[in-house]
């Protein structure tokens, strides 16, 4: 029988990557820590450790061998270099905040690293170590040691995502908070992947070694939403409606806990946070779509429904350590303070003039014109 070792498993895309491997015949191992279990998996074999240094890898790996590894979690380097000629394809999980602003849309794999010192905030030490495990990874195809592939995930959506953020909405919906602000219209598009899609992006990479082998895909679902929209359908499924007051980052800069989804600009480019830039990241899934034949495997509407049901049911550990959600990603104080100013600022706006609507610059003509 074919073997699987899958680093981490247990969180949003795990499970579906699991999955498919079962429904493809391998025999899974998971690796992790254990402090996360997820019943769905506990009758696969589970080596529990710490997948994050040189020594505990190799004790507890030992000399196995696997045909093929999906590293989702620790530090993919190491695992990497314990793995060398002792696994036939290794797939690891990368992100895409490593990665700059290309003028326009769509972002590609061709775009160019994210320079340091314009890091996102929430990764200013670490940017430089994953630019490096990415090119480590892929160069250990071109020295022959096995198949290599990368995988860059945006936010990746689901039951078991470690911080959900759909709960700045649900949380919100619950205690029903009349009003969202948002900035540049809530039009901004931000990239998000269903977990059973980013799944099927390393199943369809597994599928194909020759094609993905040496190879950076980056994920992300065929529909994307702008944050407006991606908060309007979260509500819904919570039977709630938001009214959206727009105020400019000039009044509220990005990141403030005034505005909801705050703590999210934590991933947002250094520059464009400091100077109030609102960009789209629409990310092109076309190089994956042609090489290695990937289609989405759910509805984005849907996934993001299937996911509201299930935080609802098992609402999430909202305590602000290691990366989850927060307190602070919930000041309604200052919220409410906030849309108490704007309110001021919009009573006592001048007068904007007329609408200025101009004709059709082509010809109507409402008859024949004689010759």
């Amino acid at each position: 029988m074919k073997t699987a070792l899958v680093v981490g498993g247990t969180a949003a895309s795990g499970l579906a990557i699991v999955e498919g491997l079962r429904t493809r015949g391998y025999e899974v191992t998971i690796y992790h820590r254990g402090t996360h279990e997820v019943d769905a998996l506990l009758d696969l074999e589970h080596i529990h450790g710490d997948p994050h240094h040189r020594e505990t890898i190799a004790a507890d790996l030992g000399q196995r061998e696997w045909d093929v590894t999906v590293a989702t979690y620790g530090r993919t380097r190491y695992l990497a270099d314990a793995l060398r000629a002792r696994t036939g394809h290794f797939v690891a999980i990368s992100g895409l905040p490593v990665i700059s602003a290309p003028l326009g849309v769509p972002t590609t794999e061709a775009t160019p690293y994210e320079r340091p010192e314009n890091a996102p905030p929430g990764l200013a030490k670490i940017l430089p170590l994953i630019i490096e495990t990415e090119q480590h990874i892929i160069a250990a195809h071109r020295d022959g040691d096995f198949a290599s592939t990368v995988i860059r995930y945006p936010y990746v959506y689901g039951p078991y995502a470690v911080a959900p953020l759909e709960w700045h909405v649900i949380q919100r919906a619950l205690d029903r908070r009349p009003r969202w602000t948002v900035q540049g219209g809530g039009l901004a598009i931000a990239a998000r992947c269903a977990a059973p899609n980013a799944a099927e992006l390393v199943l369809c990479a597994l599928d194909r070694p020759e094609a993905a082998g040496g190879q950076i895909y980056n994920a992300a679902d065929g529909r994307q939403f702008s944050q407006r929209e991606w908060v309007s359908i979260i509500a819904a499924a919570c039977d709630w409606e938001f009214e959206f007051v727009d105020v400019p980052a000039s009044i509220a800069p990005l990141g403030s806990s005034s505005i909801p989804l705050s703590g999210e600009y934590s991933w947002v480019r250094r520059s464009d946070v400091e100077n109030g830039i609102l960009r789209h990241q629409l990310v092109d899934t076309a190089r994956a779509r042609a090489e290695l034949g990937y289609r989405d495997a759910v509805d984005p509407a849907e996934w993001i429904e299937r996911t509201v049901r299930h935080w609802l049911a098992n609402p999430p550990l909202v305590d602000g350590e290691k990366g989850r959600l927060g307190p602070a990603d919930f000041d309604y104080a200052a919220e409410d303070r906030l849309l108490g100013f704007w309110d001021q600022v919009v009573s006592g706006r001048p007068d904007t003039g007329a609408a200025n609507v101009r004709a059709h610059p082509y010809d109507h003509p409402k008859s024949v014109k004689a010759s």
